[in-house]
């Protein structure tokens, strides 16, 4: 029997063709069974990256559960520090605070006052002015220097303004109505009281410009002049700080008076202390340091 070689070349094809095909087949299922593997090993280093996860989370919980623990620990000792400030060291003054150029509800240092025995609050408050109006306020403030500089001189001066600039030197009690006839500047409050404090609240707007520089200046004059302990008070997030002018002038700052810290401060500079206090570089401290053995009494 003759064997065909066209047969034979297609069974050799076909044995060949077999092979490979369970060849790839097997391939396949081995490969099935390899992913199928490293799925498991996957979702197993993920499970296992997952417990160590919440493990992560409950430690940094705890943690965070025992720093609250201690700020409301802390709050409540704050708490008690100013409770005890506003009901001792306060009793019968009359404050005066001046807003240089903030506006309307930048801070309200009275809410600050509600639960003391502080006998009278004057709010004085100078608006962000036009231009010319600010140049009003500057003429205004020359002229009570040249006022000042004739009565050096003994010079001879009739004008009952000017008599009145002259008193305003020798008597705190005649502050208020010298700023009550300013033009420009908005007063709330009793004129006949002698002022104990003055307190300026200031947001450091156009802090650089001469003009509204000279303003300050002058006010602290008129202060000083009249022999009222003073400090400026700005908040915590104020964008242009008008801390560093008023330490150039000796003035004592509290630079966070938004916050309870901050309003400690304040009381504290109200009862005599002096410094510089707050959360800022210009700060040089957060509270006064003996606040622990500080007579609140």
């Amino acid at each position: 029997m003759v064997i065909n070689i066209k047969h034979f070349i297609i069974t050799i094809i076909a044995i060949f063709l077999s092979l490979g095909i369970g060849i790839f087949v097997g391939v396949i299922i081995d490969s099935q069974q390899l992913f199928i593997e490293q799925q498991k090993v996957l979702v197993s280093q993920i499970e296992e990256g997952f417990d160590g996860f919440k493990q992560k989370n409950y430690e940094l919980m705890s943690k965070l559960e025992k720093y609250r623990e201690d700020n409301e620990r802390k709050d409540k000792f704050l708490d008690i520090v100013y409770y005890d400030l506003c009901q001792n060291s306060l009793n019968g003054l009359n404050i005066m605070t001046i807003d240089m150029f903030t506006e309307n509800d930048y801070f309200d240092v009275e809410e600050i006052f509600n639960n003391t025995k502080i006998n009278k609050i004057i709010k004085v408050n100078i608006p962000k002015v036009r231009d010319d109006h600010i140049e009003d306020i500057v003429k205004t403030l020359k002229s009570n220097l040249n006022i000042e500089s004739q009565y050096e001189n003994g010079s001879k001066i009739a004008n009952s303004e000017k008599i009145y600039s002259k008193t305003l030197i020798k008597s705190n009690s005649t502050l208020p109505f010298y700023l009550r006839k300013m033009d420009h500047v908005n007063y709330k409050g009793d004129i006949y009281s002698n002022i104990d404090f003055i307190i300026l609240i200031d947001d450091g707007f156009n802090i650089n410009n001469q003009s509204y520089t000279f303003v300050r200046k002058e006010f602290i004059n008129l202060i000083n002049n009249s022999n009222i302990p003073l400090m400026a008070v700005e908040k915590s997030n104020t964008t242009h700080s008008c801390i560093s002018f008023y330490k150039e002038h000796g003035i004592s700052t509290v630079d966070n008076v938004d916050t309870k810290l901050g309003q400690i401060a304040m009381l504290m500079i109200l009862k005599g202390k002096k410094g510089h206090f707050g959360e800022k570089v210009t700060a040089d401290s957060l509270i006064p340091k003996d606040i622990l053995s500080f007579d609140v009494n």
